[in-house]
């Protein structure tokens, strides 16, 4: 059994004729752009979903024909992919997408005793489900509608100084939007009536007023039914809220406070079902209990009392889903855990598990770099899960470049030899052994050598340097840790999934070090991005951490691996900056200057984008959950309205643009210097691959990352830096990483120091210095358990990553 391509040639592919082996755990491989994904993902999955719609009456052309000749030999395919598996809905959580909340519901609703009930198992509670979901409007607690904590407006983050007069107040609380001319008399009339109910002026300072008036003058709020003679105000509070509910405050800075909810203590459901319990546990004590309390806790329940059947069965099905989540490496979680706030590697794990307790059989699966985030000790048992899914009669296929991963394939395809139009052939198929003495692929070669690029700077970690130091630091799950980062190095942060890294850094280092520097008196441009992709939690908290050395540095750029939510049109051009500026160029053509275009004319969001597709250069069409693409029929994919692609220059139009890679794009604007340092900046980090208008939602993490790190360093940040990253190599080939090592070493070089979360060992044996957190996940970590160079972790019997650094 075996799948068949002739000719696949979809974007930079060579008329690629192959035969792929059925029932086998395959890996792709290769560079960045050689080609994996458009064979993969574009073409053998795309068929896949059009042989399996055309099989239920549905026709469609999911794919262009003239992308390959003929494919025989598919099955339905199923493919998972990082950048496609994004759940931004705040109120999915784990235990929603497992549907192990649905269980725990109706097992609760069967089972569940109120405080002073004796269990009897003949006579079933049989309350109802819904009030134990926090979805359900039968369970949500009332107060926070079942998002377990509230939301709220910090308006004294906005009102003016204590010092200012109660009229400078009540101006400020009227002034956004301004009141209409006929409105401004009752404006003023309500501080008239203020100032005579408490015997004051206008020119009072809002510090002399007494407590009864302060509270009055931001907190009244006269009731409809109040009779004549009483005060007629609104509190400058209350005016500033009303005009808020117009608005959304979450785009301003610091106005949007969090805090657990007072009511349900931030378990999500009513008084009635926190009243329920089975083994003296609410459902909502239970759903904030990691994979591995929770399965000890149902182990316990399963053995010590009897169950109907039915309930027995329910146990036995958590138990199963609660064991595929451990497998996936995901015991840190617990049920409540929001998916937003997982990374791209988290959810296709999530998306994994799914799939492992489906149980089903002749299915292609294609997966895209499942390890990414796994610590090197946690990889053994997704890749047995893999195995797994092949020996229930699978074909599983995964496109990695983790080394664990390549060793264990049945079966390798390495894609390259480079990027682009210089990839997009196979340059092996075979066995893990062969691969290793293949001539033609940079993977085997770096799998044979593991050379790392030369540093040329000198580590100062040996000797008296500055440093960042957190004290005390106690977020989450971490146990009340002093950690010191050595600046001017290239420091790894290293550890289990789960044991404390994102604690330490993303939600500790990160929030100290922003309010650290925006302190600071000198008016220093202060650079930080902070997309704050990680929940709080509400017990442990940074505010109990403090930051020593925060004046060692001038200013600290953090890229992780998403991007900001943006206009789906977004694209490269757009998000690096450059785009005004080609837009720019192309309004000053004396042709567009006769057709009075301007710089809009050229912009596919705006005056110049086709009518039809709005500047897309497809249209959507839905079958189901399922989304398809189809070419635009009135651009032909162009984006841009007939008469805008009349304009030229040196012979390209503006669509022309869109579809040249970066390496092209460089070239093409190399006189034009603000655009040719940014693209030249982007083929330093080996992406000169990727197209100009591509849009962001097709980069992988690791590409996104990368090209926000490339954004970053065409700046020219001028001082002291600190650069963050979040597992940078997450989608890098070693010959990939190895350019990233490069870059970053030049920044270390430069002055700057850098800070990485990463689990690559390739990539911790270069770093100067490693921080490595655990033992275990959860509960379970949160401890320094080793810290020094590679060469002396290497030495320690107690770190868990020293014996894979090479």
């Amino acid at each position: 059994m075996q799948i068949e391509v002739y000719n696949a040639k979809l974007h930079n592919l060579k008329n690629i004729t192959t035969t792929i082996p059925k029932h086998q755990f395959i890996v792709v491989t290769g560079v960045s752009g050689s080609g994996k994904s458009s064979f993969i993902f574009d073409t053998l999955h795309h068929e896949g979903q059009r042989i399996y719609l055309e099989a239920l009456g549905i026709a469609h052309d999911v794919l262009h024909y003239d992308s390959f000749d003929m494919i025989q030999g598919l099955s339905p395919t199923i493919a998972v992919q990082q950048r496609t598996v994004s759940n931004l809905n705040p109120r999915s959580v784990v235990g929603s997408v497992t549907r192990i909340l649905n269980l725990l519901a109706i097992i609760y609703a069967q089972e569940g005793q109120r405080a002073g009930e004796v269990a009897d198992p003949q006579k079933p509670s049989e309350y109802v489900p819904g009030i134990f979901m926090f979805n359900s409007p039968h369970g949500s607690c009332p107060t926070c509608g079942g998002r377990g904590y509230v939301s709220e407006v910090n308006i004294e983050k906005i009102l003016p100084p204590a010092n200012e007069t109660i009229e400078r107040w009540h101006q400020f609380a009227y002034q956004f939007p301004q009141p209409k001319k006929e409105e401004k008399e009752y404006v003023s009339k309500r501080l008239e009536n203020f100032t005579k109910h408490y015997g004051l002026s206008p020119d009072t300072l809002f510090i002399e007023l007494s407590r009864e008036a302060k509270e009055t003058f931001l907190h009244y709020r006269p009731k409809r039914t109040q009779s004549k003679g009483h005060l007629i105000f609104y509190g400058v509070s209350v005016v500033i809220e009303e005009k808020l509910k117009k608005i959304n405050t979450q785009q301003i800075a610091d106005l949007q406070t969090t805090r657990p909810c007072t009511r349900c203590a931030g378990f999500r459901l009513g008084k009635q079902a926190l009243s329920i319990t089975i083994n003296n546990k609410h459902i909502g004590q239970l759903c904030q209990m990691n994979v591995g309390e929770l399965t000890t806790f149902f182990q316990h329940y399963l053995a010590t009392r009897p169950h109907t059947p039915f309930i027995t069965h329910l146990i036995n099905e958590i138990l199963r889903k609660l064991n595929c989540l451990e497998t996936v490496g995901l015991s840190y979680l617990n049920l409540y855990r929001e998916i937003p706030t997982l990374s791209g590697g988290e959810t296709q794990r999530l998306h994994i598990m799914s799939h492992l307790s489906a149980k089903v059989d002749s299915i292609i699966y294609i997966f895209d770099e499942p390890t990414a985030g796994l610590h090197e000790k946690e990889k053994e048992k997704i890749i047995e899960s893999f195995h797994r899914l092949k020996q229930q009669g699978n074909t599983v296929i995964v496109v990695e470049h983790d080394e664990s991963v390549i060793k264990h394939a049945d079966y390798i395809m390495d894609f390259g030899p480079l990027a682009g139009q210089l990839g997009g052939s196979i340059v092996y198929q075979g066995n893990y052994s062969d691969f290793l003495d293949s001539t033609n692929s940079i993977t085997a070669q770096y799998l044979r050598e593991k050379k790392h690029p030369r540093k040329e700077y000198t580590s100062r970690v040996d000797t008296p340097a500055s440093t960042l130091s957190i004290k005390n630091a106690r977020t989450n799950n971490l146990k009340n840790i002093d950690v010191s980062i050595p600046l001017h190095a290239i420091v790894g942060v290293s550890g289990l999934s789960g044991s404390g890294k994102s604690s330490l850094v993303i939600d500790t280092l990160i929030p100290k070090l922003q309010a650290s520097l925006k302190a600071k008196a000198t008016k220093q441009k202060t650079v930080i991005e902070d997309e704050a992709e990680h929940e709080t939690d509400f017990v442990h908290t940074h505010a109990d951490a403090k930051l020593e050395g925060a004046e060692n540095i001038d200013g600290c750029i953090v890229v992780t691996q998403k991007l900001a939510r943006r206009h789906e049109n977004s694209c490269v051009a757009t998000f690096l900056g450059v785009w005004d500026h080609i837009r720019h160029i192309f309004s000053t053509q004396e042709e567009a200057i006769a057709l009075q275009f301007t710089r809009s004319s050229f912009s596919f969001n705006s005056t110049g984008s086709c009518t039809v597709c709005n500047g897309h250069g497809y249209i959507k069409r839905w079958l189901g959950q399922l989304v398809f693409s189809d070419q635009c029929p009135a651009c032909r994919g162009k984006r841009f309205k007939p008469e805008v692609m009349k304009v030229r220059y040196k012979e390209r139009t503006i669509s022309d643009i869109l579809e040249m890679s970066i390496s092209e794009a460089h070239e093409f604007f190399g006189d034009h210097a603000k655009i040719s340092k940014m693209l030249g900046t982007i083929e330093e980090l080996g992406m000169g691959y990727i197209l100009i208008g591509q849009s962001l939602t097709t980069l992988s993490g690791g590409e996104a990352q990368r090209l926000k790190l490339a954004r970053e360093l065409g700046k020219g940040s001028k001082g002291s830096y600190l650069y963050i990253l979040d597992e940078p190599t997450v989608g890098l080939s070693y010959y990939d990483t190895e350019k990233l090592l490069v870059i970053l070493g030049k920044l270390v070089e430069n002055g700057h120091s850098v800070l990485l979360i990463e689990h690559d060992p390739y990539v911790l044996a270069y770093c100067d210095y490693l921080i490595e957190l655990g033992p275990g996940a959860g509960n379970k970590g949160g401890e320094v358990i080793a810290e020094g160079s590679p060469e002396e972790i290497k030495q320690l019997t107690c770190s868990m990553i020293g014996p894979f650094l090479e």
